[in-house]
């Protein structure tokens, strides 16, 4: 008898907004920044209950052509516009090229369906970030209980073993490009894969990871501290402090 693999989705609890607009710094104590919100419904003033989460795990349908996919988290960005359409989505963080197109397509679902963010309490175009965890189980239980972060962790050790012990640079990016799938937000991962992109030549691959890096709130100087020597060991580790040193 076949055995079906389960697909499990959950939504992480905490997601980032941003405002378009740009707000002088001097400004930021008179000026009052609320994120959008979804609502599950067509736009109206009033909002509800209903959840983001809820919304895709009852749309997330899982079929036998998913029995192979990969698990990891995914994340999306998108722009909640000032009258509740959604525009301009886009993947940060690829699980596969299936779970893409079906976020995707069941985020466009959800046009008009939000609160748009406001500032001063005038409704203004704003940046969303969410990220989804996929996992793959026997059964739902199963599936819950897979840790992304020690996958995560293990995937990232390999990576590192390869880049300073084997110094094989290509492989070491397989692992950490894998540790970055489950834990997209690990600034860790990106700035190694950064240090590896450098290192193949791929200044435009690392300029990406460092942004990503910076945006998050990296610092690199702490996570220079701690690998010490061996960073520095690494061929191309002159030139990604370079791309840091950009603005």
């Amino acid at each position: 008898m076949k055995t079906i693999k389960l697909l499990f989705v959950c939504m992480l609890a905490t997601m980032f907004a941003y405002a378009q607009e740009n707000v002088p710094p001097y400004m930021m104590t008179d000026v009052e920044v609320t994120p959008p919100k979804f609502t599950a419904v067509k736009y109206s003033p009033v909002d509800n209950t209903n959840s983001l989460k809820t919304y895709i795990a009852n749309n997330f349908k899982y079929d036998a052509d998913f029995g192979g996919s990969a698990e990891g988290t995914e994340v999306v960005k998108f722009t909640v516009n000032a009258d509740g359409s959604l525009s301009d989505i886009q993947i940060v963080n690829s699980v596969s090229p299936t779970v893409d197109n079906l976020i995707t397509s069941i985020l466009e679902e959800t046009d008009y369906m939000w609160m748009p963010g406001k500032n001063n309490g005038t409704p203004v175009a704003m940046e969303k970030e969410i990220a989804i965890q996929v996992k793959l189980g026997m059964t739902e239980s199963s599936a819950e209980n897979r840790d992304f972060t020690v996958i995560a962790q293990d995937h990232f050790t390999k990576g590192a073993e390869k880049l300073f012990f084997d110094r094989k640079t290509k492989k070491a990016i397989k692992h950490f490009e894998s540790a970055i799938r489950y834990r997209p937000y690990d600034q860790g991962t990106l700035y190694m894969l950064a240090l590896c992109e450098v290192d193949r030549g791929n200044r435009e691959a690392a300029q990406a990871y460092v942004d990503r890096f910076r945006k998050l709130g990296g610092d690199k100087n702490i996570l220079e501290e701690e690998l010490a020597q061996k960073l520095k060991n690494v061929e191309g580790y002159e030139l990604l402090s370079e791309l840091f040193a950009t603005k």
